[in-house]
């Protein structure tokens, strides 16, 4: 599970009764048991940095499906609270989910120092090794990335440390390359009944690979392996792979119905379905109060969602610039870098 984590991105005041702050922290779905019992096992030891661990893990873990505001906020308060522990610096699996938590909130600096300070204490773990080439991916230091990587064969399984590589291969310029060994990888392993945390990491890159390559019914095919409970990465890749072909819809099944519960990088896209289709429509108009309130309040950790916003949906040059430049100077992934770019596009045709 936590490996999954890894690979893969305060208790909130209930006494709040303004529209607004009922918009901007919607709860999405009941949570998990597993958050539930991880609660539990932590309030039997409050004091345990391992509980603790285990607890931010179960949170983030349903942050990354959810998008949860309050749950996100009580990571961070736990975090804060048994951080200042004499052992924290020395408990492996403690400096592992503080570091997971600050590179979900794109402090990758912060992060790195954590993953480092796990390095000293044992040389090769596979999860901090992972984390920090994925951080290095995210910051565009493929370099350092591919190093990281490196650093893991003859100490992990082949394919572990060959999927690592192939990832970066797939930034620098060797796509396609990439790609095919990558898909010839995961057709050679084993047919499980559930798919194990290396193989959904896997099948998540090939996906966005796949994207890349502008090869979205292979895209779709990659994502259609994975379990039912998508986190918001991948289901963005699957909204993706219709948005980004010619026709730019998606099938009904995947068009909410308005009483539905959406993250906002599920209904910024569905908006953007219905704005195509009919000019309007209730996800149009509920992204655009999302939106305003995200812009109201500064916030950079949805930069990409306020910008593909006002790039796409609004079509507004100067906003959708702003956001894509702050978007991109904490995540230079690829489709990030594209999204700056055809927000730079617009700019350009609306100054014609």
């Amino acid at each position: 599970m936590r490996i999954a984590l890894l690979l893969i991105g305060l208790l909130v005041s209930h006494m709040a009764a303004s529209s607004e702050e009922l918009l901007w922290q919607p709860e999405a779905a009941i949570v998990p048991t597993e958050v539930t019992e991880a609660e539990q096992g932590y309030q039997q030891h409050p004091n345990s940095l391992n509980h603790g661990a285990d607890l931010i893990h179960h949170y983030l873990n349903w942050v990354r499906r959810s998008d949860s505001h309050e749950y996100l906020q009580k990571a961070k308060q736990l975090r804060s609270k048994l951080a200042e522990q004499p052992s924290a610096n020395r408990n492996l699996n403690w400096l592992l989910a503080s570091a997971d938590l600050l590179q979900y909130q794109h402090q990758f600096t912060k992060a790195s120092e954590y993953l480092e300070r796990i390095l000293e204490l044992r040389p090769f773990h596979l999860q901090a090794s992972l984390m920090q080439a994925r951080i290095a991916l995210a910051q565009g230091n493929t370099e350092a990335a591919k190093s990281r990587c490196t650093s893991l064969f003859g100490q992990h399984s082949l394919s572990v440390v060959s999927t690592c590589l192939l990832e970066v291969e797939g930034r620098a310029n060797q796509q396609l390359a990439a790609y095919t060994q990558l898909s010839d990888l995961q057709k050679r392993q084993p047919q499980n009944s559930e798919v194990d945390t290396i193989e959904r990491w896997r099948l998540q890159i090939l996906a966005e690979q796949a994207l890349l390559l502008e090869r979205y019914a292979e895209a779709r095919s990659w994502l259609n392996q994975l379990p039912e409970d998508k986190t918001i990465v991948e289901e963005k890749l699957l909204l993706d792979s219709y948005l980004l072909e010619t026709s730019g819809s998606l099938p009904d099944s995947l068009i909410a119905d308005c009483a539905s519960q959406l993250t906002d990088a599920l209904a910024v896209r569905v908006a953007l379905v219905q704005q195509r289709l009919h000019g309007g429509g209730c996800w149009v108009d509920y992204i655009k109060q999302r939106m305003h309130l995200r812009v109201l309040r500064n916030d950079r950790l949805h930069s990409a969602d306020i910008a593909f916003y006002f790039t796409y949906l609004l079509e507004h040059p100067d906003r959708a610039v702003k956001w894509a430049n702050i978007n991109y100077s904490v995540a230079k992934e690829p489709f990030d870098k594209r999204l700056l770019i055809d927000a730079q596009q617009l700019q350009k045709e609306a100054n014609q």
